[in-house]
């Protein structure tokens, strides 16, 4: 899995709007100069995450972006498949059946496993979570907690 130019360019957005106030609207040529972000593509990237919950709008001469949910309601999966969709390493995860070897296939467990851990890892993630994401902290982070756990979890059953 890869993230596109897309979904690098609407996580730095969420970021950027994750460190304003909460009831600050941003535009999206402030986003798109603060963040590096070419203009016209941060404008089509901006109606996917308001379906996706992400952002919300408010239009009118005033208007702009702000997130619809606090930073710490709002996790990378969310922003990730928003742009991208759902996260499937390989085809075979997606619908269950993708090619005639898929009955004695070894691979398929070991992709199962490995995508709900980094799916797992993308919904722990928040954006308030990210200012404490120094070498350090990160070493003590919520995040890192949650996967030690994770991987005790699976490491006895």
């Amino acid at each position: 899995m890869q993230i596109s130019r897309a979904g690098d360019y609407a996580l730095r957005a969420v970021i950027y709007l994750s460190r304003q106030d909460s009831n600050r609207l941003c535009t999206i040529g402030e986003i798109a100069h603060a963040q590096q972000i070419p203009q016209a593509f941060l404008a089509k990237l901006m109606p996917m995450l308001i379906k996706g919950t992400v952002v919300k709008s408010v239009q009118g001469p005033k208007g702009g972006y702000r997130l619809a949910r606090g930073a710490r309601e709002i996790n990378f999966l969310e922003v990730i498949q928003a742009i991208e969709g759902p996260i499937r390493l390989v085809q075979c995860q997606e619908d269950g059946s993708c090619c005639e070897i898929e009955e004695f296939c070894s691979m398929n467990e070991v992709f199962a496993m490995a995508q709900k851990q980094l799916v797992d890892f993308f919904r722990d993630a928040t954006f308030a979570d990210l200012p404490a994401l120094d070498k350090e902290s990160f070493q003590s982070s919520r995040l890192t907690q949650n996967m030690s756990r994770r991987e005790h979890k699976t490491s006895s059953a």
